[in-house]
């Protein structure tokens, strides 16, 4: 099915900057809506060939850049810097916000939402809060509990005291994504997304993808990974909505594929509906990996 692409912007919630996104409309039948929420430190025209693929059987796919990425960031200094307070509650109420500016356009559609890694994160959190806007749910590349979470919490706070919220700090850096790269061959510290040298090669030469995060915005990563694996997410969810878990068993966010099946195992025992599916050999970025033709058809019949 052929599709056309047009850009999107919403007004974000922080009432200041503009989600700037994007929308494939197939020409036919749709049969439903499909929002991808990107990930850390990158933007929503990495997902091209995703979107491509799945308007060319029949959904409406459409995703936009966070606060502090891509094109939604006003200049390259806002880069990595989500808000003054409580950024991580506008990624997620930001979701929210473009889906309803689509399902304004299409209503009474199923609507579908994916996550991919911070994306995944924030992507729960819709799951526990707004379930009513979606249908069914897709967590890519998202991480089981972290122990060391509130240390790090702790660590955010010590320094921004010290350096200010812009700060950009080696130490929480090299503590958060330091080991990422370990067991991985190459000259990138990007080896660990993908097996694709060439995805790694466009990811390591483009600024929308290696600029780093403030210490503020670490805060906020930090705090949706926390709250989204809060023994009181896996209880609340509505049963009713079906959740698929995919990730790469090599990818180092979700621990090697151990993080990914500690969530499944406890949205299991907590009752809801849950499928999940590791890709051998696969890294973070299974979207881009040698994996990536079977991912999507694996979706496509979740989807369907």
């Amino acid at each position: 099915m052929s599709f056309e692409i047009k850009t999107l912007e919403v007004k974000s919630t922080d009432n200041i900057h503009t989600l700037r996104g994007k929308i494939f409309i197939p020409n036919g039948e749709i049969k439903g809506l499909f929002h991808l929420v990107h990930g850390m430190t990158e933007y929503i025209d990495r997902y091209d060939h995703l979107f491509s693929f799945f308007a060319e059987n029949g959904f409406v796919a459409f995703g936009y850049d966070h606060l502090g990425h891509g094109k939604t960031a006003e200049n390259d200094d806002e880069l990595g810097f989500i808000a003054h307070k409580d950024g991580w509650k506008y990624l997620v109420n930001d979701v929210v916000t473009f889906t309803k500016a689509v399902k304004k356009i299409y209503p009474d559609t199923p609507t579908v939402l994916m996550g991919h890694s911070m994306g995944s994160f924030i992507a729960r959190l819709v799951c526990e809060s707004y379930a009513a806007e979606y249908d069914k749910f897709i967590f890519c590349g998202t991480s089981g509990p972290n122990p060391a979470s509130s240390a790090g919490l702790l660590l955010v706070k010590i320094i921004k005291a010290f350096k200010g919220e812009k700060h950009k700090s080696n130490l929480i850096q090299s503590v958060a994504f330091g080991s990422y790269n370990n067991g991985f061959e190459g000259d990138t510290p990007y080896e660990w997304l993908t097996n694709d040298r060439e995805i790694i090669n466009k990811y390591a030469a483009d600024k929308y993808c290696t600029f780093r995060f403030t210490v503020s915005a670490m805060g906020d990563l930090m705090n949706l990974l926390s709250k989204c694996n809060r023994g009181a997410w896996f209880k609340s969810l509505d049963g009713t909505k079906p959740i698929l878990l995919i990730a790469g068993d090599k990818d180092p966010v979700g621990n090697y594929g151990k993080g990914v099946k500690a969530v499944y195992d406890k949205l299991i025992k907590n009752g809801k509906k849950c499928d999940i599916k590791l890709y051998e050999n696969c890294r973070h970025e299974i979207h881009n990996d040698i994996c990536k033709d079977e991912m999507f058809s694996d979706i496509l019949k979740f989807l369907d």
